[in-house]
């Protein structure tokens, strides 16, 4: 198969146990994901499609958690008998190192394959033996002057029953689903000393025969903003991962080496096992020049781990990466090329090393040094060395030896995007992120995509225009759109006031609650958004760059399809703010003067047993009507008011004390669910706008309101009895500290919550959201669920409470 040519072209297979593969017939729908112990330990997805394995590299293997995304580079395609493969590739061989069937199963496409490769969003479902549900690889747009032919994506988990915020099922599940054993387990034994190459260091232009140097101070790096460009350049460059341990240099003479530190400290006796290790290299003299470290479980090296392993005197957990002959057996090489000393030393280390030896090579890769730079952000790693193919070792600092740090990794909010005709409409894009409910402008990145991608954003960005000024310490010139897009960045570091410095773009991210949803009833129609009239519309919410009046509007008109299945017909609260400011909040439960003639008024008897009216939205525009009357929140009663006395819908509003974190109050709103279905009550659950949640149940209207406050009331009071250390239903406020209030007195006759979609009169304009139970776990920062976001949200995702009356029970009463 003329599929497969790359695949062989790089393997021997009469040295390489892997199959060279045959005709295969299409159609398989198999998948296997391979954890490969190279010498980049990374993992390996492969998807049977069209006769052959689809594959991609993926250097920090899946994750369950959607927010984790994982780089994965695209592959050469693989033989379909490449699915049950696992064993040891030689070393010295392509991909040289042990293998594990780490997963296996069938996958299915979820929309068409050749429509999914040609845009680059590829979602599938995976039905295997760890991993499972929905899966998304996301094409990234190569950078100008990247080889095209490296094809980077993003995978990662979407948001459904399998995914989990807590669970690294490769730390819980290591072993292979094929044999059980772990990727160290099948690891081959210490090979036999291989037999020595014939190393000639006095036949290398610039070797200086001379005695061995006693001291020699290490050649350090520049440091640069960016990797050095890769081929068609005049200057050849070599790029190195770059360790994070200690500098040292290892002098070896007539088998006993000394090992000294870039402050000229003699560390052999710290560094015992690898002055050991030393002793086996076959020659009489070598000086090597190198980094100590300790490489960590996923293959990355942390300084803190190396401090820790020599104050505790464990020098069996130190490697030491090799990366620079200077000297050998009578021969001065520092005036020899970088490029001719490194296969020189290869030659030198290779009888002794192995995947477990405490001495490795450190090798290097040739081409554009951005690329590995993006696997070293993406992977941890803390950068990358670049040096002069043809550079001779020199005791200094110098500009033949340079490091670029490794970026960091980040999600941004797109907040707005500034023009540039040259740049085909864009030039870049403005990046926020919300901080305590208030978006805050981080600056622009402008680098990172190509003139086509530039043409797509633009496209989606420019019906997201929002009215009003910037963000406060965004430019004038920047274009402020509804933040429902995010970015995926690499950036350098921060400002001192959040600001992202030297961001490059790496990828959009769209917004994904779910994707399956019934076709939405529009309840709203143009013509009663065109009926809503706003007089100053630009007037600001809580704050000079807060939403605006017509903010409030939009919100309330784009979300009212799905809110208005939950308010029409019921009794309502409003709580206003006319004039904008936090101190002029008020509730509003009765008729006021001037209100819209299309609001609702209905007569009812008070607690006092006296006769008031009471507000209610019957349709569309008069729902509509009162955002020009400042009307931020909407409260319902849990009945119908034209079956006042018989509630259909009970909230237990759990309310987080001091010392309660966001998970704290997930993890308790399940305990609670659980003990509504005991007793047979479906149980819905919703953000409440604020810190807490709000678990609701739709009841057949049957009981009276005394009734149901009692019967809610108990199961608050066992609920609580069972679970002391996270409940507690007394409302008092020092009873609350380091536990959850779970507040029944919602379903007290008159008594309101938050309407579902309400937004509440915070900063940000946070919204009171419905979620799926399986949703919960995805969100982190509920008050990121607001008046811009949401909107986009529900188009994709639409109502997940669409159906909650269906679900309607009996609540039996407390006796």
């Amino acid at each position: 198969m003329a599929q497969l040519n790359t695949y062989r072209g790089k393997r021997d297979f009469s040295k390489t146990p892997e199959p060279s593969g045959r005709a295969a017939q299409p159609g398989g729908n198999r998948y296997v994901i391979h954890e490969h112990g190279a010498t980049s330990h990374h993992y390996d997805l492969r998807l049977e499609l069209d006769g052959v394995l689809k594959s991609w590299a993926v250097p920090k293997g899946p994750s369950l958690n959607p927010d984790d995304k994982r780089l994965a580079v695209e592959t050469e395609d693989h033989p379909v008998e490449y699915l049950d493969f696992e064993g040891v590739i030689p070393e010295g061989e392509y991909g040289g190192g042990p293998m594990i069937v780490w997963d296996r199963g069938v996958w299915a496409p979820m929309g068409d394959i050749e429509e999914a490769f040609r845009t680059g969003d590829f979602k599938f479902r995976l039905a295997g033996e760890k991993l499972s549900g929905g899966w998304m690889l996301k094409r990234l747009k190569p950078k100008p002057g990247e080889d095209p032919d490296k094809v980077n994506w993003l995978f990662f988990k979407e948001h459904d029953p399998a995914a989990s915020t807590s669970e690294n099922i490769l730390e819980t599940r290591p072993q292979s689903v094929k044999s059980g054993l772990t990727i160290d387990e099948v690891r081959p034994a210490p090979p036999r000393p291989k037999r020595p190459v014939k190393l000639e260091p006095g036949k290398l232009k610039g070797a200086v025969a001379a005695p061995m140097p006693t001291k020699i101070q290490p050649q350090l790096a520049t440091a640069i903003a960016d990797p050095p460009p890769g081929p068609g350049e005049k200057t050849r460059w070599l790029h190195e991962i770059k360790f994070d341990g200690y500098r040292t240099i290892a002098f070896l003479e007539d088998r006993e080496a000394r090992l000294i530190t870039r402050a000229g400290l003699d560390w052999t006796n710290r560094y015992r096992r690898l002055a050991n290790t030393f002793a086996q290299i076959p020659c009489r003299q070598a000086v090597i020049d190198g980094e100590v470290v300790v490489v960590g479980s996923d293959g990355v090296t942390t300084f803190a781990a190396l401090q820790e392993a020599l104050a505790e005197n464990r020098s069996h957990d130190l490697t030491f990466f090799a990366f620079d002959l200077l000297y050998l057996d009578g021969y001065d090489l520092r005036n020899v090329a970088l490029i001719e000393r490194k296969q020189l030393l290869a030659d030198l280390l290779g009888p002794i090393i192995s995947g477990k030896s405490a001495i490795q090579y450190s090798d290097h890769f040739e081409g554009e040094g951005a690329g590995l730079l993006a696997l070293a952000t993406e992977k941890g790693l803390e950068g990358i060395v670049s040096k002069r193919a043809d550079a001779r070792y020199e005791e200094a600092r110098t500009a033949t030896w340079v490091k670029t740090k490794a970026r960091k990794v980040g999600d941004f909010l797109i907040v707005g995007f500034t023009r540039s005709e040259a740049a085909g409409g864009l030039g870049a894009l403005g990046l926020g992120e919300m901080v305590d409910g208030k978006l805050e402008y981080r600056g622009k990145v402008g680098t990172g995509f190509d003139a086509h991608m530039l043409g797509e954003l633009l496209e989606k960005l420019e019906p997201l225009v929002a009215a009003g000024a910037p963000l406060a310490r965004a430019p004038k010139d920047l274009v402020r759109v509804e933040p429902v897009y995010s970015a995926h960045v690499h950036f350098a570091n921060r400002t001192n006031d959040g600001s992202l410095r030297h961001a490059v773009f790496m990828g959009l991210i769209e917004p994904e609650l779910e994707t399956n949803r019934p076709e939405r009833k529009r309840l709203i129609s143009d013509a009663d958004l065109a009926s809503v009239s706003i007089t100053n519309p630009t007037r600001r919410l809580f704050g000079d760059d807060g939403p605006t009046k017509l903010d409030l509007a939009v919100y309330y008109g784009l979300v009212g399809d799905f809110m208005l299945p939950h308010i029409m017909g019921r009794p309502v609260t409003l709580v206003r703010s006319p004039s904008g400011k936090a101190d002029d909040i008020f509730y509003q439960r009765h008729p006021f003067s001037g209100m819209p003639k299309s609001v609702g008024a209905f007569d009812a008897i008070n607690s006092d047993g006296e006769a008031r009216q009471y507000l209610s939205v019957e349709d569309p525009k008069g729902y509509l009507a009162l955002a020009q009357f400042g009307v931020i929140e909407f409260h319902t009663w849990g009945c119908h008011h034209a079956l006042l006395e018989k509630p259909d819908r009970i909230v237990f509003d759990l309310d987080p004390g001091e010392g309660i974190t966001w998970r704290n109050i997930v993890d308790a709103s399940r305990r609670v669910r659980a003990a509504l279905e005991s007793v047979r009550l479906n149980a819905f659950v919703k953000t409440s706008g604020g810190k807490g949640l709000h678990v609701v149940v739709p009841i057949r209207p049957r009981l009276d309101w005394k009734a149901v406050h009692k019967a809610t009331g108990a199961m608050a009071q066992a609920i609580a009895a069972g679970d002391r250390d996270t409940f507690v239903a007394n409302m008092a406020k020092d009873k609350r500290k380091n536990r959850i209030f779970i507040d029944f007195h919602r379903n007290a006759r008159g008594a309101t919550a938050a309407a579902p979609y309400s937004l509440r009169a915070r900063p940000g304009l946070p919204a009171s959201t419905p979620l799926n139970w399986n949703q919960l776990e995805s969100i982190d920062a509920p008050e990121e669920l607001n008046y811009s976001s949401l909107p986009q949200i529900l188009n994709s995702s639409g109502d997940p409470w669409a159906d909650i009356d269906e679900y309607a029970s009996d609540l039996e009463p407390d006796r």
